[in-house]
């Protein structure tokens, strides 16, 4: 970690993200949280801060930085999902570990319905990320700034992959993110900040721009997610949407538009 990446986290980042927790503390955000006692919640919390930082607060601070492809490798990638992941399991031991079906929001009375809803809606953010895209365009055109935008290296990288890496990308996305970002922080801050936090999260990709269709697919799944009460269907939407961007649409912008 460069020494400013290091200073933007721990004199910037856990001290916004511990204001985020403890202010969220203060109003019962964590109250369906049955701890066996203090010492374990106050642990969990600070666990949840360090998280927050290192995952959506600090990579906000990467927007707009040019990123090297060579130092790129698919662990790296991975990286969030993997803390995130890391954190799931601890705040899971740490609360007493609670029922695996209610903690992770995988509950439906009817899962196949979840999953057709998934693919409908993952379809639909395609089309609203296409619209909102169009949008933007007009207004860059009455602008007068229309020029064809070159494509982030991030993105050029990640189309560049061979399948199975970008299959395993897709997987980790829809599964842990989807967890994370909804199962666990949407029931407990609500849909607006876990959005945002979803959003700055994913700085990393460098474009300003990206965050337009970004912005669109995630308040869908967030809507589907406060809709159904559940993640399978949201899950399957994030899976839809990222299948579509890395198998499909990434690939042939890679190949339309020079680097």
């Amino acid at each position: 970690m460069k020494p400013i990446d290091l200073f933007l986290l721990l004199g910037v980042g856990l001290p916004v993200v511990a204001a985020i927790v403890v202010v969220a503390a203060r109003r019962g955000a964590f109250r369906r949280d049955e701890f066996p006692h203090e010492r374990r919640r106050a642990g969990a919390l600070v666990a949840l801060g360090v998280t927050l930082a290192a995952t959506t607060i600090l990579p906000a601070f990467s927007l707009g930085r040019p990123i090297d492809p060579a130092r790129l490798s698919l662990p790296s990638i991975l990286a969030l999902q993997q803390l995130l992941l890391v954190f799931l399991i601890g705040w899971w031991l740490l609360a007493g570990r609670p029922e695996a079906a209610e903690f992770l929001a995988l509950t439906a009375p009817d899962p196949r319905r979840e999953v057709r809803t998934g693919l409908v809606v993952g379809l639909a953010g395609w089309g609203l990320t296409v619209a909102a895209g169009l949008v933007v365009l007009g207004v860059l055109r009455f602008a007068g700034m229309d020029e064809v935008r070159p494509i982030p290296p991030l993105v050029r990288w990640l189309a560049s992959q061979p399948l199975a890496s970008r299959l395993v990308l897709i997987l980790a996305a829809m599964t842990v993110e989807e967890v994370f970002f909804r199962s666990f922080l949407q029931r407990r801050l609500g849909a607006v900040p876990a959005s945002i936090l979803f959003l700055v999260s994913h700085g990393g990709y460098g474009d300003p721009l990206y965050f337009v269709g970004l912005l669109a697919i995630t308040a869908i799944l967030a809507a589907t997610f406060e809709k159904t009460g559940s993640v399978l269907a949201p899950m399957v939407a994030h899976g839809t949407f990222d299948a579509v961007q890395l198998l499909l649409v990434l690939p042939s912008a890679v190949r339309a538009i020079p680097g």
